[in-house]
């Protein structure tokens, strides 16, 4: 049984229309180009919690200036998991309950992405309960603590595909304003990929396979495309698999590829629905000490690689970087010096031939910093923007 899950499947792509970005086997095309890029998370962009309109259409015409090219934040907030406004006030059994005003402002974070020629990724849940965990709406709907209901309840499945219907149907409000046009979220260009879910994995130890995440992966992704056929779509999940292969991996950090997340890589692959694969690469939040970064290299970034071209699909570092933070993993020897190990890791994913990477995150001069966040001014920003230059390069 294994054989049919790792065998090739025919994938369903979009097809290729002007403005939108497609895949053409390992690497990504836009307008018939080849499309690399380096990019930054901006996760509460579209929500409303500090950042004014103005600062955030400001900051994505900063990233721009700087060579990024994309751009990913939540597609999402709700009440009770998060403290300001939320774009969801309620859900239960009967549907979803929106705040206008809140979705509004999702629309002008899409508009300012656009105006700057930036592209999205846009997670539609987060695992985590911040601003709108699964946990969240399987408390909502069922009474339920435990969140792995999310990926099996039919009834959260029902309240929650209806949700992402209303979502990928909504015409962007900003847009009527800016460029006169009504276009829906599915087809919008301005989206690179629709993303199922913030990292998608189970509580430790809940599920070794990995098959109930990935029999949700496949089912959410199916349902994605029925209603947006435009966009490639991505799992966001950070890397982690179910076995260790003695020829291949290395014993070191066993928990990272033993199934502990509950979510296998090395399936989800597969699926054809989901359109090229994403890691998450922390090495100081594994709690991996600097001076095992050729596991890292060898493991995270070219094992992951190897595997996703395998299945003739790119892959794309989607989350990446240090903390500054003495008190955060201080001894593992990070902290002193992100910038540099930034660099290597930028470096090795080039080498494996990775078609996008993401900071988490990188913010315009004189916004807050601190932590897994710096400055387009700092060192961070300068390594950053060099590769940005180097994937703008490989065009």
């Amino acid at each position: 049984m294994l054989l049919a899950i790792f065998a090739p499947q025919s994938k369903a792509q979009p097809a290729a229309r002007p403005g939108f970005v497609t895949t053409a086997g390992t690497h990504f095309v836009l307008d018939g180009q080849p499309f690399y890029f380096q990019g930054t998370n901006a996760a509460n962009f579209a929500i409303m919690d500090g950042r004014s309109e103005a600062d955030v259409y400001s900051a994505m015409q900063q990233y721009a200036a700087h060579g990024l090219r994309v751009v990913r934040f939540w597609g999402f907030s709700c009440k009770g998991a998060f403290y300001g406004q939320p774009m969801i006030e309620r859900v239960d059994a009967k549907g979803v309950h929106y705040n206008e005003d809140a979705l509004m402002r999702l629309d002008a974070t899409l508009d300012a992405a656009r105006a700057a020629g930036l592209k999205v990724i846009m997670p539609l849940v987060n695992f985590e309960p911040e601003y709108c965990g699964i946990n969240w709406w399987v408390k909502s709907i069922t009474g339920s603590d435990d969140k792995q209901q999310f990926y099996k309840d039919e009834r959260v499945s029902r309240v929650y595909k209806r949700h992402v219907a209303t979502l990928l149907n909504r015409v962007n409000t900003r847009y009527q304003s800016t460029i006169g046009k009504s276009i829906r979220y599915a087809d919008d260009p301005t989206f690179l990929s629709i993303e199922v879910m913030n990292e998608p994995h189970t509580q430790d130890g809940y599920d070794y396979s990995g098959i109930l995440v990935n029999r949700y992966l496949d089912d959410m992704s199916t349902y994605i495309r029925s209603i947006d056929p435009n966009h490639l779509i991505s799992s966001g999940e950070e890397g982690y698999k179910t076995t260790i292969d003695p020829k291949l991996d290395s014993y070191d950090h066993a928990w990272i590829s033993n199934g502990l997340k509950g979510v296998n890589f090395e399936a989800d692959i597969w699926l054809k629905n989901i359109d090229f694969m994403t890691t998450h690469t922390y090495p100081d939040n594994n709690d991996i000490q600097s001076w095992d970064m050729p596991w890292v290299v060898q493991n995270l970034v070219h094992r992951r690689a190897d595997l996703a071209h395998w299945a003739g699909k790119p892959i794309v570092m989607e989350e990446s970087g240090f903390s500054n933070d003495p008190n955060f993993h201080g001894s593992l020897g990070y902290y002193s010096n992100p910038s540099y190990w930034l660099r290597q890791l930028y470096d090795a994913a080039n080498a494996a031939d990775f078609a996008g990477t993401l900071i988490w995150q990188v913010f315009p001069s004189g916004w807050k910093t601190g932590g897994y966040d710096y400055s387009l001014d700092d060192s961070v920003g300068q390594v950053v923007t060099d590769q940005a230059r180097f994937m703008n390069s490989r065009r």
